[in-house]
């Protein structure tokens, strides 16, 4: 459980922090409405839907482990896909690919996520073990939003900032990736005891 709530977190400070930050390079950088920013993001959210619907098929084959450390990865591809747009990122070649590729890792990984943190326990625990990763995944969306604001700050031009920030975001991807490898392990039920 304990390896499921640092994965998590790891996988907010990368997702959320990126967001933040995305959004504020789709309306600073490129000079996208608000309007235009929401409904540009749209398809990273379909793929979030479409292979999180995917992900129980993927997990009862490979595990929990497996699935959501490749979903961190292929999100953090997603993230550093973002380092492709500099100052004139064309939508369609550029950061369409970013935002499908970046949601697909996300519906792969969270769902294992959540697995991890709730499974094998009894009852009465569950609920428990739901609010803790639940506050994983806030606490580590404040530290990534803190984090990638921060490390803006160090680029010597507002584009150089944004590379620093998508830079950082991918590697929360891998340290998370890093976590489920290593961390979640299958859990084999409990033998039935005989009498």
């Amino acid at each position: 459980m304990a390896a499921a709530n640092l994965a998590a977190l790891a996988w907010a400070c990368a997702t959320i922090g990126w967001q933040f930050v995305a959004v504020l390079y789709l309306q600073g950088e490129l000079g996208y409405s608000a309007l235009a920013t929401g409904l540009g993001i749209v398809p990273m959210g379909l793929a979030i839907v479409i292979t999180a619907n995917l992900a129980g098929r993927l997990i009862a084959r490979w595990g929990l482990g497996r699935v959501a450390a490749a979903g961190m990865l292929v999100q953090g591809s997603g993230i550093l896909l973002f380092l492709r747009a500099g100052a004139t990122g064309d939508y369609l070649t550029v950061l369409l690919p970013a935002l499908v590729v970046h949601g697909v890792g996300n519906g792969l990984s969270f769902p294992g996520l959540n697995i991890a943190a709730v499974g094998g326990l009894p009852d009465e625990r569950q609920g428990l073990a739901s609010g803790l990763v639940t506050s994983s995944v806030q606490i580590g969306a404040g530290i990534g939003v803190a984090a990638l604001a921060a490390v803006m700050t160090l680029g010597e031009s507002a584009p150089a900032g944004y590379r620093i920030a998508f830079l950082t975001a991918g590697g929360f991807s891998l340290v998370g990736a890093l976590i489920a490898a290593y961390g979640l392990r299958s859990r084999r039920p409990a033998p039935v005891p005989t009498t």
